[in-house]
């Protein structure tokens, strides 16, 4: 028959074991942004992409335009 204190030692691990492994495993994937869509035929100015916005935060995380050298795309949180 094992002891109290190995009976103690014993559960107080695999406690530990039991909160901690749910909280790393969370951690292994981050969301990360992605541009889906864009151009002069897609966006012609930063209005028309941001009227989009509502439209595809329905189907992702968050969404954000993003106008470089006058090219605008729409970029998403997956």
């Amino acid at each position: 028959m094992k002891s109290w204190r190995t009976r103690t030692t014993l559960g107080l691990a695999t406690v530990a074991a039991a909160v901690a492994i749910p909280l790393t495993a969370g951690t292994a994937s981050a969301a990360q942004w992605h541009d889906v869509a864009g151009g002069p035929e897609m966006y012609p100015n930063l209005a028309s992409c941001q009227a989009e916005i509502p439209k595809a935060k329905e189907h992702y995380q968050d969404a954000t335009c993003v106008e470089v050298n006058g090219r605008v795309s729409l970029w998403v949180l997956y």
